[in-house]
C-alpha cells in the first residue's frame, strides 16, 4: 500500500514558490507518487536529467519528502537484469555452416533476468522485474505478456532511445547452441540513477537477483548499498562475469559455469578438485552459497557447512536453452523454503531438467508438481564432502 499523504508535508499550500513546471510535476506526483523519473520525463517531453533537477528543487523547497513511501507491500523477489526477444533456429538435420539449413524457428520472450522471473512466477513466488525495453512492438509485448504471467513489470524502464533487446541463437542437431548474436545496448540505461529511483523497491525485497547484462557500475552500486539483503547473481557469460570482480564480497549466492569460474578467479576449473578449490575461494571472498555448473558432468555446490557434487542423467531433451535460468529459480525457491544445500541442489537440478523438456526457453509446464515429477523419473549420483 502506498501512503500518498506522505509525499506532501512542509510544502502543502506553498505553491506560490514553484515554477510552472515544478507545479506540473507536483500535481503528477500527488496522483502517482511511485512514478519513475523516465516515465515522468516521457510524459512531459523532457530529459530525465531535467526531471531529476525539478524533483530535487521540490525536495529542497519542502514540497515533497521523497518518491512515495511503501508501508506494507508484500515482499517480492526483485530481479534486475535482461528482458529480450529470443529467436532460436533448429536444423532438421546436421547443422551445416556457411549454408542455409532447413529447420524451424522459435520466437519467445527471453533475457536471463526475465527468464528467472517467469520461472519464479510459475513456482508461485511473488516476483518483480526491473529491466529496460524499447518503446516499440516488442517492448510492449514483453511487458504485457510478462505481466500476464504474474511478473510485476511496473518499475521497468521504457526507452525511446534504444530498441528492445534481441537474442538470436542457432542450435545444432543435438539442440546445443552453436552461435548467437545479441543486441543489448539498452541495458546501459539501468544505471545508478535508475536504481536510486527504485531504491525503496530494492529495500523491500526479500532477495535481489542480478544478471550481468546490467553495467558494472550498477552492480557495484547495488552491492555497496543493498548487501543487507541476500544478493543472488547469474554471471550470464565469461565476458560479462568480469563485471562482478569488485563486488564478490557483497554477493550471497552465485551460479557460474566452469568457464566463468576460471575467468573470475583466474584459476583452472577443469577437474572436480579444481572446482572444489574454486568453491572454497568464493567462500573466502565472503559468499554464502556457490553453485558451479559443469554441464553434462553435473553441478558442484558448497556453503560454509558442506560440499555437494550432484550428477543426473537427463531424459527427453528438447533444448538446452533455459536450463540455467530454471536452475537459478530452483535455488531461490529452495532458499525461501529454508532448504539445506543438498536439497537445494537436488531441487534446482530438477527444475533445470524440467526446462530441458521443452523447445521453449521456459517450459510452459514448469511448476512445483512438474519438478517433483521430474525428480521421481531420474537417477542421481550425489557425493557429500
Amino acid at each position: 500500500m502506498i501512503n500518498k499523504s506522505l509525499i506532501l508535508q512542509v510544502g502543502e499550500g506553498l505553491e506560490g514558490g514553484m515554477t510552472s513546471r515544478e507545479r506540473e510535476i507536483l500535481e503528477i506526483l500527488k496522483k502517482e507518487p511511485m512514478i519513475a523519473q523516465q516515465v515522468l520525463a516521457d510524459r512531459l517531453k523532457l530529459n530525465r536529467s531535467s526531471v531529476a533537477v525539478h524533483i530535487a528543487n521540490l525536495m529542497k523547497k519542502g514540497y515533497i519528502m521523497g518518491k512515495g513511501y511503501i508501508v506494507s507491500e508484500e515482499k517480492k523477489v526483485t530481479v534486475i537484469g535482461g528482458s529480450n526477444i529470443d529467436l532460436q533456429g533448429f536444423p532438421n538435420e546436421s547443422l551445416k555452416l556457411y549454408d542455409s539449413n532447413p529447420g524451424k524457428i522459435e520466437t519467445s520472450l527471453g533475457g536471463v533476468g526475465r527468464n528467472i522471473s517467469e520461472n519464479l512466477a510459475k513456482l508461485d513466488i511473488p516476483v518483480r522485474l526491473i529491466s529496460a525495453v524499447g518503446n516499440d512492438f516488442y517492448g510492449q509485448k514483453l511487458i504485457k505478456e510478462s505481466e500476464d504471467m504474474g511478473i510485476d513489470m511496473k518499475s521497468s524502464l521504457i526507452s525511446d532511445s534504444y530498441p528492445t533487446s534481441m537474442y538470436l541463437s542457432i542450435m545444432d542437431e543435438q539442440n546445443d547452441m552453436q552461435v548467437a548474436i545479441s543486441q543489448m545496448e539498452i541495458y546501459e540505461l539501468i544505471d545508478e540513477t535508475f536504481i536510486q529511483e527504485n531504491q525503496l523497491l530494492l529495500k523491500n525485497a526479500n532477495i535481489i537477483v542480478l544478471d550481468t547484462n546490467i553495467p558494472k557500475k550498477t552492480i557495484d552500486y547495488i552491492g555497496m548499498n543493498f548487501s543487507d539483503i541476500p544478493i543472488f547473481v547469474d554471471p550470464v557469460s565469461s565476458k560479462k562475469a568480469m563485471r562482478l570482480k569488485d563486488s564478490l564480497k557483497y554477493i550471497h549466492t552465485i551460479k557460474p559455469n566452469r568457464h566463468e569460474v576460471s575467468d573470475l578467479l583466474g584459476i583452472p576449473a577443469d577437474t572436480i578438485d579444481d572446482i572444489r578449490k574454486a568453491g572454497e575461494k568464493f567462500l573466502e571472498k565472503g559468499l554464502k552459497q556457490v553453485f558451479i555448473s559443469m554441464g553434462s558432468e553435473g553441478v558442484f555446490a558448497c556453503d560454509e557447512k558442506i560440499e555437494v557434487f550432484l550428477k543426473a542423467k537427463a531424459k527427453d531433451i528438447k533444448s538446452a536453452t533455459g536450463a540455467g535460468d530454471a536452475f537459478m529459480a530452483g535455488i531461490i525457491s529452495s532458499y525461501l523454503k529454508g532448504s539445506q544445500l543438498d536439497k537445494a541442489c537436488t531441487y534446482a537440478t530438477g527444475a533445470s531438467l524440467t526446462a530441458l523438456k521443452s523447445y521453449s526457453t521456459i517450459n510452459p509446464a514448469m511448476s512445483e508438481s512438474e519438478i517433483e515429477k521430474t525428480l521421481t523419473d531420474i537417477e542421481f549420483e550425489i557425493k557429500l564432502y
